[in-house]
């Protein structure tokens, strides 16, 4: 199946995105994404495609990072000074969401799955 991700309110409109894509609790919990890509921000909507997956179900984390260092800039607390954002647009407390919150179905037809940086 393929999996678009349709990426809103960017900004700024340059850097990179940071995408990782996770099919199980425990890989989104330690950070063991399945898949992952950089994609080139050049507006304010970026569409990044998973081709060739299997169904099941996924979630995603993304960072923007605006700098291109590679790396997700945080302040001197910790806490991240780029944006991000999650699919199903979950929010966490001090941390990424829960799995549960994040975590959608892909079928066999594919999907379209629209993330927004707001």
């Amino acid at each position: 199946a393929t999996l678009t991700l349709e990426i809103g309110s960017v900004a700024p409109t340059d850097g990179f995105l940071m995408v990782g894509l996770y099919n199980s609790e425990a890989g989104w919990n330690d950070g063991t994404a399945i898949a992952g890509t950089r994609a080139v921000v050049d507006g304010n909507q970026v569409t990044v495609v998973f081709a060739d997956l299997p169904t099941g179900t996924y979630g995603v984390k993304m960072y923007h990072d605006v700098d291109a260092d590679g790396e997700m800039d945080t302040n001197l607390m910790g806490i991240p000074s780029e944006p991000f954002a999650f699919s199903n647009n979950a929010r966490g407390r001090f941390g990424p969401p829960e799995w549960t919150a994040a975590a959608f179905e892909l079928s066999v037809d594919g999907s379209v799955h629209t993330i927004s940086f707001e």
